[in-house]
């Protein structure tokens, strides 16, 4: 059951090496880049189909259409709510910088008393 489960993985997988392969051999000595490209995005189309088709693919098709629904569920902070938030914690992170300057100070100070 495992073998029959990833075989559409697998197919997949060897049609992107073998389209790897076909670009940077160049078998057919196809001159130009553009022909190369065409016929690597080509294999890769192939293979995103051959994914989506296996047991695997399936799952990650029905997993992205509910994480779609479950996205639609959000309540997303509106923009006044998301302007006062970022101020509240650029306020803060310059308060933190502030007093751990301080405290490195502190240190330095306390270092260079105990060193002299």
């Amino acid at each position: 059951m495992k073998t029959e489960s990833s075989i559409g993985s697998i197919i997949s997988i060897l049609i992107v090496i073998g389209s790897l392969v076909f670009f940077y051999l160049d078998p057919l000595a196809l001159n130009t880049t553009l022909y190369k490209v065409l016929v690597l995005l080509a294999g890769l189309v192939v293979a995103g189909f051959v994914f989506l088709k296996s047991p695997q693919g399936i799952r990650l098709t029905v997993f992205s259409k509910e994480t779609k629904i479950e996205l639609r569920k959000v309540v997303w902070p509106t923009k006044d709510e998301t302007l006062k938030t970022t101020g509240m914690i650029m306020v803060a992170v310059v308060i933190v910088a502030i007093f751990l300057w301080i405290v490195d100070a502190f240190f330095t100070w306390a270092v260079q008393l105990l060193t002299n």
